[in-house]
């Protein structure tokens, strides 16, 4: 699972981000504050200074020319006559009151007072106020906050962690009781023992009350579906055993002709295909593989001779012939009835949809290849013709298209591969290899 996609991820960068955010916004609105007050009370400070000067002035000029309007300040007393000399020419448009200006990359707030006259003229004065250090406070104040942002940061991780486990742990708890419900205690234990008494009434309790449902459900359909296997398994067997021995009773009568004979072999054999098939049917809707440990292995070579003979009437209507190339002698570790059915289905097909040529049937060491001249298939059709009801040449070709799709469920059940490719000339080449 990738971190950004796990609900735990999701929890601890949420507490990061919603922390980070809280973070900054405190640092922004604790910085513009004390910038504020701090330049507020400054001006302040000095607009009253300025006042209580000038007061004194107005009232005694004499005795105060000479004493300096603030010991932490410059001030400056001009009138608007001779204000060229003392001050830039832009200062006399300030207004009364308090301005901050940026001179030669020092900044100062200049506070303005108009409002006093001497002998009937006017008196501006001016006092400037360097406020260059507060930025370097500011300095050490970002460093500050930066260093309580790192802190803040971790321990909402911390809290992250332990928030997300503390919520995530019915989760967890969950994930473990599906974990013990084995494969094995799910088939022997029909009835799975339910998970709702475990958990709260809250969103993971109704979660595990909705599995008890789909639980119950897929229970009772296994159920059905096992006795159903199991009755029809019974009721096909019981007739197909009736016919199998009604003509080994037929074949044993004397003064039988050829022709007869031929007759009850083919259905003979066809009892034992459909014996086959039923088997290898059940084993993939139990989904069981049936190993062979006591037993001698399945040679594929007796069964493709079987499986020939018994596609002899289709191969006499048609100019097709059939060459068997043992390269190998092959065992299998597998059923007789799964590797004559995964066989006949490739045979047939490579029969079925061959008009005319060879269909070669080549056993090597641990694989066997089918290869015939029939009409192929083009590049896009290879990878569906193992889905089901998928068939080649609808229009034309008989069918359910189901039997390539049972072969792949089988090479599956068994570690087998499949393989179909399109030859250079014509046709199709299967390649079926065995996991021993």
């Amino acid at each position: 699972m990738k971190f950004k996609n796990s609900i735990k991820s999701r929890i601890i960068i949420g507490f990061l981000a919603f922390s980070s955010l809280l973070t900054s916004l405190f640092a922004v609105t604790s910085l513009s504050v004390r910038q504020s007050m701090q330049t507020d009370l400054i001006a302040q400070t000095i607009l009253d200074d300025l006042e209580g000067y000038m007061k004194k002035f107005s009232e005694n000029p004499e005795e105060m020319i000479n004493q300096p309007l603030s010991t932490n300040v410059i001030g400056i007393l001009t009138t608007p006559d001779n204000f060229h000399l003392d001050l830039p020419l832009h200062y006399a448009d300030l207004r009364n009151g308090k301005h901050i200006l940026k001179e030669d990359g020092r900044s100062y707030i200049v506070a303005v007072n108009k409002n006093h006259q001497i002998e009937g003229k006017p008196v501006w004065a001016y006092i400037k106020f360097d406020i260059s250090h507060m930025n370097q406070d500011n300095t050490l104040i970002y460093g500050a906050f930066g260093g309580i942002a790192i802190i803040f940061l971790l321990l909402a991780y911390l809290l992250a962690l332990i928030v997300s486990k503390k919520a995530l742990k019915p989760l967890s708890d969950l994930a473990s009781k599906l974990d013990h419900l084995t494969s094995d205690q799910t088939i022997h234990d029909m009835h799975p023992e339910p998970l709702a008494p475990y958990f709260s009434e809250d969103e993971v309790g109704k979660i595990a009350t909705a599995l008890d449902g789909y639980a119950e459900k897929m229970t009772d359909y296994v159920t059905r579906d096992k006795e159903f296997n199991a009755d029809v398994s019974h009721e096909l067997r019981t007739p197909l055993a009736v016919i199998k021995s009604t003509t080994e009773l037929i074949a044993s009568k004397p003064g039988l002709t050829e022709k007869e004979f031929d007759r009850i072999n083919r259905i003979e054999r066809a009892v034992k295909q459909s014996t086959e098939l039923i088997e290898t049917l059940l084993l993939l809707a139990r989904e069981e593989r049936k190993e062979q440990h006591d037993l001698a292995r399945t040679q594929p070579a007796l069964i493709i001779k079987d499986i020939i003979e018994g596609f002899e009437p289709t191969l006499r209507l048609k100019p097709v012939t059939t060459e068997v190339i043992e390269n190998d002698w092959l065992q299998v570790k597998a059923p007789e009835s799964v590797v004559s059915v995964v066989l006949s289905n490739l045979i047939g097909n490579a029969i079925k949809y061959t008009p005319e040529g060879v269909i070669k049937v080549i056993i090597d060491k641990n694989s066997i290849t089918v290869l015939d001249e029939g009409i192929g298939v083009t590049e896009s059709e290879l990878p569906k013709l193992f889905e089901r009801h998928y068939r080649v040449g609808k229009s034309t070709s008989k069918g359910s298209g189901i039997g390539l799709a049972i072969v792949k469920r089988l090479c599956e059940l068994y570690n087998w591969k499949i393989d179909i490719s399109r030859n250079q000339d014509t046709g199709l080449s299967a390649t079926l290899t065995f996991n021993h």
